[in-house]
């Protein structure tokens, strides 16, 4: 059925060049483990209806891990918006560097999750009637056990 969803991300990094690199990996981790082909495929029959030749990516989303005095100056805020005519939706998510300064890499991993699982969530949800070969609702629990899987990516 092929793949469904395409992830990058912009980083501002960190407050240190320690903290950057903790960022960076935990930031790679989530766009690795998204983009796995072998385990959209896996899951694309769940979600699609549509025959391989004709899949396409419905959702694309872009991380932006910026620090909050840019956000503001910039006057930047999370954006979605739905393209009929190629049955995508585009989410471009931004989370504010700051905010997850102090954590430890563990923490850090957990609430980054948590927040772009909640995000996603309530986007599908608001967007859902919309797709025409993408089941969104279907996709929320395979969206929440594979976050579940890239936090325990840091246990290891």
């Amino acid at each position: 059925m092929g793949i469904f969803l395409k992830i990058t991300y912009d980083s501002q990094g960190g407050k240190t060049a320690e903290k950057a690199t903790t960022n960076q990996d935990i930031l790679d981790d989530v766009l690795n483990s998204l983009n796995d082909y072998a385990w959209q495929d896996r899951i694309a029959p769940q979600l699609r209806n549509l025959d391989a030749q004709f899949s396409h990516i419905a959702l694309g989303l872009i991380l932006r891990f910026y620090h909050k005095t840019n956000i503001e100056k910039g006057n930047l805020r999370s954006l979605v918006r739905y393209i009929k005519k190629d049955d995508k939706l585009l989410v471009d998510q931004m989370l504010v560097v700051d905010e997850y300064e102090d954590l430890s890499e563990g923490e850090m991993r957990t609430q980054l999750c948590a927040d772009i699982v909640s995000h996603l969530e309530q986007v599908l949800m608001r967007y859902r009637d919309r797709f025409q070969d993408f089941d969104a609702v279907a996709f929320i629990p395979l969206l929440r056990a594979r976050f579940e899987e890239i936090k325990q990516q840091g246990n290891r």
